[in-house]
């Protein structure tokens, strides 16, 4: 029986579970810190203003791991990787034996090591989304969120809906600088623009955090209950690292997910393939998937695509995918609803944005696949 232990709680350890434990002669250990099972974590902002269904938030109930023959471990934060021993060991000194490893660590929440970042908070765990239900119960009704992409935009989505003035720090000259063309920037713009509570600041970031606020690179001082950076993730790779892993940016991973130690594989936001961290959710999904076959013995690939970006928050229904740059761009608005078409320099379509009429997606999606 080929022991397979799995570390993480996210889309790429539940996938890399299942796909090892589809296998015969398994057997399947997944360790989670977490004290949940695991679950869809962009769902986390939504679940700041509404309580969703457990179907909608978990992949699979409690029950339905060891009903698979999965060891599910919550709680369960991993400490020290034996690679010689081929042994785990946890937060709590369980020692764990493994014949073959999953390294779905995932990421965590990026901060600027500015001053007073003790007083910053973010979302990226369940833990995180408790301590800000507790904000909102305590009567939180400001906030400031330092990055507009996808994820801050959805966070300040549902505190505006719990009743919260929000203000919005962008960087860059315009939100969602990586997903979007000028023209449809400009459109984005405009539908932010008329959000009640809703301040959008470009070209400025926070330089300094308080208990009660943040002070700005411009030097504005901003007043606010809660200060939140939505800045990016990078990969947890401290423990592929102190087990003596190739380690980069991520867990240097090569197209079957396995690692510097062909005993020790890694997917999700914690690998790293050909210097390149995807950060989403559909390409987490994928990698896992192969990570747990492979472990399991088998002979899996994984083909980066262009997968998309998607957004339904503050009156913005977007789809971007592939590149927002290149050699001639096609923008057409009507209706409210705009639509640009980004090719390159010999004619090929290499990107595409949607905004408003999503229809289109698909079709447009494996255009770009071509």
């Amino acid at each position: 029986m080929k022991k397979i232990l799995i570390i993480g709680g996210g889309v790429a350890a539940y996938e890399a579970a299942l796909a090892a434990s589809a296998a015969p002669k398994t057997q399947v250990t997944v360790c989670s810190a977490e004290s949940v099972p695991p679950y869809r974590r962009p769902a986390l902002s939504r679940m700041v203003a509404e309580e969703l269904a457990d179907a909608a938030f978990y992949f699979k109930p409690a029950a339905f791991y060891a009903e698979h023959g999965i060891d599910l471990r919550l709680g369960a934060e991993a400490k020290v990787l034996d690679r010689e021993k081929r042994e785990l060991r946890l937060a709590d000194g369980t020692i764990l034996p493994w014949d073959v490893l999953v390294l779905a660590t995932g990421g965590y929440a990026f901060v600027p090591p500015l001053p007073g970042a003790e007083h910053v908070r973010v979302l990226r765990t369940y833990a995180d989304l408790l301590a800000i239900r507790e904000l909102l119960e305590g009567g939180l009704r400001k906030a400031v969120i330092a990055g507009a992409g996808v994820l801050g935009l959805e966070l300040a989505d549902s505190l505006l809906k719990k009743g919260c003035e929000v203000t919005l720090l962008e960087a860059g000259p315009a939100v969602l600088g990586r997903n979007l063309d000028e023209a449809s920037a400009g459109m984005v713009k405009n539908l932010l623009a008329q959000k009640a509570g809703l301040t959008v600041l470009t070209g400025v970031s926070a330089g300094k955090a308080f208990p009660d606020g943040v002070e700005l690179t411009d030097g504005r001082r901003l007043d606010a209950g809660a200060v939140f950076f939505s800045t990016g993730v990078r990969s947890c790779a401290r423990l592929a690292a102190d087990a003596g892993l190739a380690v980069d940016r991520g867990i240097v991973i090569d197209d079957r997910t396995a690692t510097s130690d062909p005993a020790v594989f890694a997917c999700g936001d914690a690998a790293e393939l050909n210097g390149r961290s995807f950060g989403l959710l559909n390409a987490a999904r994928t990698m896992g998937h192969i990570a747990g076959i492979n472990a399991a013995g088998g002979d899996e690939r994984f083909v980066p695509e262009s997968w998309p970006v998607r957004l339904n928050a503050l009156g913005i229904k977007l789809f971007s995918a592939g590149t927002p740059a290149g050699a001639h761009v096609e923008h057409t608005e009507a209706d409210g609803a705009g639509k640009s078409l980004i090719y390159d320099e010999s004619g090929k379509l290499a990107g595409v944005v949607l905004l408003g009429d999503l229809s289109e997606a698909a079709a447009l999606q494996k255009e770009l696949a071509r």
